[in-house]
């Protein structure tokens, strides 16, 4: 982990930077440079899997030094948690803007922004 004193990356970069890495299952761009797709399955579903909550986790649920308010000190084993950070943190850097809302689909559940 990175010293105490050092800055933590802001989370819009970072967002930006996952997307475009492909590292995270189906995250990516539907629109390149404008449009992107988060896979958004309820914590209910059968189906999901811990690739499915991977970029929630990541993004500052479970791992504190990538927490983004600092406030938080993260939460190993809450999905529902990391999920709520993730949009809690979409929605304070003023810069995503929610265009689709698939999460209830069958078959691909995800929101684009």
């Amino acid at each position: 982990p990175p010293p105490r004193d050092a800055p933590k990356q802001r989370f819009a970069p970072w967002l930006l930077s996952a997307v475009d890495s492909g590292r995270f299952r189906g995250l990516r761009w539907t629109q390149p440079g404008r449009a992107f797709r988060v896979p958004w399955k309820h914590n209910a579903r059968r189906d999901r899997t811990s690739a499915d909550l991977e970029v929630f986790r990541v993004s500052g649920g479970a791992e504190p030094a990538r927490t983004w308010s600092g406030r938080y000190e993260g939460c190993p084993e809450d999905p529902a948690k990391w999920k709520t950070n993730f949009r809690g943190a979409l929605t304070s850097t003023g810069m995503f803007k929610l265009l689709e809302d698939n999460s209830k689909s069958g078959d691909d559940p995800h929101k684009v922004f």
